[in-house]
């Protein structure tokens, strides 16, 4: 693993949103918490690191039989919102990412988020415009871990999901960009050793010196 660089000459960079680009996974927790009604911890099931909506309301359902779901994905839904609106901080080494590849190669975000999340989290980042598409799960038939988004973001820039590199932090989002079969760089403590490459943050060295271009 040591000995794997990033690619230089690549379609396409597809990045996670949430926990990847924006420290917003507290958010997902805090609602999750207000639903449960009680402190759950950080390293929990994996509909709370990088699921869907969907995902967190099966969860609960599993722990709260005859819940109405419906009346549940309304809750967690709106809980979600809420805390965003109070703003989320970009991760480490995120904001010069974006706007150093914006100008180089296309770049999307692909997302479990719903897409208006999506979109308004963007925009809280001052990133509207930056990226080629923002995606999110409205977008698609399926979430991650299937590739749905990844393909469909690497389809927008009419791009070979294989020359192109997803940037994730979570094993659902790691699954989804190999299942795609794009190049997967990990990013942060959650992921640590899977992907392609794994860096601790995107403040990593070799992410800040990192070029790539679009063949011609």
């Amino acid at each position: 693993m040591t000995d794997v660089q990033l690619p230089t000459d690549v379609h396409a960079v597809l990045f996670d949103m949430d926990g990847t680009l924006v420290d917003s996974l507290e958010a997902w927790f805090l609602a999750a918490e207000q639903l449960w009604g009680q402190p759950i911890p950080r390293d929990t099931d994996p509909a709370l690191l990088g699921g869907t909506i969907s995902d967190v309301v099966d969860l609960y359902i599993e722990h709260h039989p005859g819940t109405d779901p419906d009346d549940v994905a309304t809750l967690i839904g709106r809980l979600i919102e809420d805390n965003l609106a109070h703003g989320v901080p970009a991760m480490p080494g995120a904001d010069d990412l974006v706007r150093r590849l914006a100008g180089r190669v296309p770049i999307a975000v692909a997302s479990n988020s719903p897409s208006r999340l999506v979109h308004s989290t963007l925009a809280g980042q001052r990133w509207t415009g930056l990226f080629g598409a923002e995606l999110g799960l409205d977008d698609v038939e399926r979430g991650k871990p299937d590739p749905d988004l990844y393909l469909a973001a690497a389809a927008t820039f009419d791009a070979d999901i294989t020359r192109c590199v997803v940037v994730e932090d979570s094993p659902t989002g790691v699954d989804a960009g190999r299942a795609a079969g794009a190049f997967v760089l990990a990013v942060g403590s959650v992921v640590e050793g899977a992907g392609d490459l794994w860096v601790p943050s995107l403040d990593d060295s070799r992410v800040r010196s990192w070029a790539p271009t679009r063949p011609r």
